[in-house]
């Protein structure tokens, strides 16, 4: 993704301001994985979000590498590594497309020697079939993949939000027209047209979560799969951070002819505040991601 590789793509912001995943979701991972945990790889890891979440929140694998096309994300990832190099000494980071394993050597590459495969909040840029056939080439028998992802948030407590979070995004006087495609329109169906092919993988699991269904109680209780629950709590003021980490929107800040207009993501504050003038910039307000996963077990 051309975007997140640019060397002036701000990757700390990004790493910042992006939402992270819960424990309860780490531990549906650990329920799943069966067997050894020697080595784990991160693909298209960006800053390192989860890659070092879960040297905390699984249990331990004896070593994890995260791979990312972006030596820029990469670059921050290593940054934040080495400031608590003792918590992750067992990791590493490589820059390398989503479907090349040549960084695990001549002694491992496609043969078979991984444990788990993770693609976090990328796959929708990858070619996934490719991608795939690299999975299946490099994950031991009954080894896991795990992909996950997020988009298109929702203000549970203030639906007068809802159409703002169509306008911002998609609008065609907003970020609409930049955000790279096919890739953007996968996420927002949650990948539902990229599966995990029954031939290669066993044991498929599969959740898709709708963000509107939290103001719903009876459908949420009907929802009997283990989802993907991502929430924060987040003012305003950062809620527009969030938003100057899409990629759309760093296109847009490139784009000449937007130069003297109004920030999108300041805009999006101002907006948020004609509709609910007892807020304030920086009053908390909780948000909700529409999210998904698959995992699979190698055959």
């Amino acid at each position: 993704m051309s975007t997140f590789s640019a060397s002036d793509f701000n990757s700390k912001r990004y790493s910042s301001s992006r939402p992270s995943y819960p424990s309860e979701f780490y531990k549906i991972i650990d329920e799943y994985h069966k067997g050894e945990r020697n080595l784990l790889v991160d693909v298209g890891c960006g800053p390192g979000t989860a890659t070092l979440q879960m040297v905390k929140e699984l249990k331990p694998f004896d070593q994890i590498i995260g791979s990312d096309l972006s030596a820029t994300m990469i670059k921050t990832a290593e940054i934040i590594k080495n400031g608590s190099p003792d918590t992750y000494k067992n990791v590493s980071f490589r820059v390398s497309p989503s479907d090349n394993f040549e960084f695990l050597g001549s002694g491992l590459v496609d043969k078979q020697k991984v444990d788990m495969i993770t693609a976090v909040e990328c796959a929708h840029w990858f070619d996934f079939d490719k991608f795939l056939q690299s999975v299946y080439a490099n994950l031991r028998k009954d080894g896991t993949i795990a992909i996950w992802g997020y988009a298109d948030p929702v203000f549970p407590e203030y639906p007068e939000f809802d159409e703002l979070m169509i306008e911002v995004p998609y609008g065609k006087d907003a970020l609409g027209p930049y955000w790279e495609q096919p890739g953007r329109a996968r996420l927002r169906t949650m990948l539902k047209n990229s599966n995990l092919d029954p031939v290669r993988f066993h044991d498929i699991q599969v959740s898709y979560f709708n963000a509107k269904d939290v103001r719903n109680k009876e459908r949420l209780h009907q929802n009997t799969e283990k989802p993907l629950f991502i929430r924060k709590q987040i003012t305003l003021v950062e809620f527009a951070e969030y938003i100057r980490t899409w990629s759309a929107y760093h296109q847009w800040k490139q784009d000449p002819k937007n130069r003297d207009k109004k920030d999108i993501a300041d805009w999006f504050i101002e907006e948020s505040l004609r509709r609910r003038p007892e807020l304030t910039a920086n009053t908390k307000v909780e948000v909700v991601w529409n999210t998904f996963y698959k995992f699979g077990r190698r055959t």
